[in-house]
């Protein structure tokens, strides 16, 4: 099968997992070609599609009105400003259309158009936005299996543009686009949605390069950042902490906890207890009192390995995700996580396994399976094993084969 995915970008967490679900397509025989509006890789047959001119004030306008969010919620975005028809003819001679994470590339309009050329088209979320009315996670609210009207999220929304937007969804999308969600968390989200709830609607997990992303054995990382060789390491990391869905200040408050148990104390005293980020530094960790370094924000595969192989527990405060890459590199490096049981966490983690589910917001809980994954030594070959067995590239590839299969006999019926 001739097969074309698109995505805004290569990178972030949805450029790469829709990366790899092209590696693994291509490792397994079929012809996939990934179309992105930013190419930043390498990579066999990644071709840059750069959107059409056109929209652009009605793109202006909608990045003044999606611009003014309250602090700490999440980014908002529009559909705009589109492929335009050029772009739009190259998709021809596909037998299946794949849409990924799409702001800024694919518009709104774009996709009744992309339906109408006969191929199925089906849509993998990463996030809330094709549900909603411009947020990517909804912070709790609901309005998305309604009408998005009076969005919490914006200071000022004089015209009500959610609204508008999520009823354009509902009102053009065709109901055979096919739906994808890396956890049943987010496919739980879709079906109980406004725009999806008569979509067909399914579960495939994302993968990730395990020849890649596996246990080594170094200390190059402790060096680098001065932490003794045998000392502990608690790891996290993000693109950015702004949002806070990503759960920083829950991760502080964790961490003071942490602080009270006697074996910390110890550690401590004996300078053997550090933690590690990567992503842009958090500096509300500077003066938490125990000793923090970062290495910066990173997409180096190789740094990233080094990093979750050095760690002995990762944490994963996110209060809303759907199934970070973080916590998959982490497991296939050896390391457990410890995460509030919220989203695709849900799926993944196996207590006492390949790490713990916490309660949400339940910091003092944290803290204690923060203790136990330093102490988790015997769960890293389960860690790896488990990864292994359910997350290898020609594991997710194979199930989207068999999904884009099905769909293509359908259309020729």
């Amino acid at each position: 099968m001739k097969i074309a995915l698109l995505c805004t970008q290569d990178n972030g967490g949805a450029g790469r997992a829709a990366l790899r679900l092209h590696k693994g397509l291509n490792q397994i025989g079929e012809d996939s070609t990934f179309y992105v509006k930013r190419k930043t890789t390498d990579s066999y047959n990644v071709v840059e599609m750069r959107p059409a001119e056109y929209f652009e004030q009605t793109l202006k306008y909608l990045q003044k009105c999606f611009s003014n969010t309250y602090e700490g919620n999440t980014i908002c975005s529009a559909m705009y400003p589109g492929l335009g028809v050029r772009n739009l003819e190259r998709l021809q001679n596909f037998d299946v259309i794949n849409l990924h994470w799409i702001p800024g590339l694919v518009s709104l309009e774009d996709i009744p158009t992309m339906h109408a050329m006969g191929k199925p088209v089906v849509w993998t979320l990463h996030d809330q936005n094709p549900m909603t009315g411009a947020c990517h996670y909804t912070h709790g609210c609901e309005k998305y299996k309604f009408d998005c009207s009076d969005c919490p999220q914006l200071k000022d929304n004089l015209l009500d543009v959610p609204k508008a937007i999520i009823k354009a969804k509902i009102r053009d999308w065709p109901k055979d686009i096919v739906v994808v969600t890396p956890s049943r968390w987010l496919a739980n989200c879709a079906k109980e949605s406004a725009v999806f709830k008569k979509h067909r609607i399914e579960v495939i997990p994302y993968s990730l390069e395990t020849d890649i992303f596996k246990p080594v054995t170094n200390n190059e990382v402790k060096t680098s950042l001065e932490i003794p060789e045998n000392a502990k390491v608690i790891l996290f990391g993000a693109n950015s902490f702004a949002e806070k869905r990503k759960g920083l200040p829950e991760l502080i408050e964790a961490v003071k906890h942490l602080q009270t148990d006697s074996r910390v104390q110890q550690l401590l005293a004996a300078n053997q207890l550090y933690i590690v980020s990567f992503g842009y530094p958090a500096p509300p960790l500077d003066s938490i009192g125990i000793p923090y370094k970062t290495v910066g924000y990173t997409i180096q595969e190789e740094m990233l390995v080094r990093l979750y192989s050095t760690a002995d527990v990762v944490a994963l405060p996110s209060l809303e995700d759907n199934l970070p890459n973080i916590m998959l590199e982490s497991m296939a490096c050896g390391t457990p996580v410890v995460a509030f049981a919220t989203g695709g966490m849900k799926d993944t983690i196996k207590r006492g396994k390949n790490g713990f589910l916490v309660p949400l917001r339940n910091t003092k809980t944290f803290a204690k399976r923060l203790i136990d994954g330093i102490n988790g030594g015997h769960l890293r070959e389960y860690c790896r094993k488990f990864i292994e067995e359910k997350y290898r590239l020609d594991i997710q590839a194979k199930k989207y084969r068999e999904l884009f299969q099905d769909l293509v006999k359908a259309k020729d019926a």
